[in-house]
């Protein structure tokens, strides 16, 4: 990762491997139907409102980040158009919050997006997939937008045991959500 000079406005653009493999063809096939901005490197609590004459002086002298392909640092935050009159941002909503399983449970854990609608679903991601795995990474919402995601720990995932964290991003709202989970050590009889 590197530093981008913020005197001039760049965009760069990062390709997915399929997005590489169609430009690659050099036949037409390569067409973008998909993009996002994010504002990662943004830390919007130095804008200072009693500034009256240039609150958002130390925001705009931030350094710039040069652009990942890794999707697991790319984007944590993404800007989204609301809708006119939105007066909340989304968020998601977890049913439990976090979990502690013994060795070999499955872990079902319910979002719903608040305050907007991820009509496409949800995707996850597990930071350690040594302690639990998913069986999907994304979940279609039923009636009433509710999904679920199911972790498998112990011997259906890596086998280990501890502490780890699962990532929940609603597709349309961007909304992210983290969802802690432990698993306790196998016992012996």
């Amino acid at each position: 990762m590197a530093f981008l000079d913020s005197s001039t406005a760049v965009i760069d653009a990062i390709l997915t491997k399929r997005g590489r493999e169609l430009l690659a063809r050099n036949d037409g096939s390569f067409q973008i139907t998909k993009f996002a901005f994010g504002d990662d490197e943004i830390n919007y609590q130095l804008f200072n409102i009693a500034n009256t004459v240039n609150p958002e002086a130390d925001i705009i002298n931030l350094p710039v980040l040069e652009p990942t392909s890794n999707d697991e640092v790319a984007l944590l935050n993404r800007l989204v158009t609301l809708p006119r009159g939105t007066l909340k941002v989304a968020t998601l909503s977890l049913d439990p919050n976090q979990a502690t399983v013994d060795f070999g449970s499955d872990i079902t854990v319910s979002v719903v997006t608040e305050n907007g609608s991820d009509p496409q679903g949800y995707t996850a991601t597990i930071r350690d997939s040594t302690i639990g795995i998913l069986t999907a990474a994304r979940a279609i919402p039923a009636a009433g937008g509710l999904a679920t995601f199911t972790i498998r720990t112990g011997e259906n995932a890596s086998g280990g045991t501890g502490t780890t964290i699962m990532d929940i991003i609603g597709i349309n709202t961007g909304a992210r959500k983290e969802f802690s989970f432990t698993v306790n050590e196998a016992t012996t009889t």
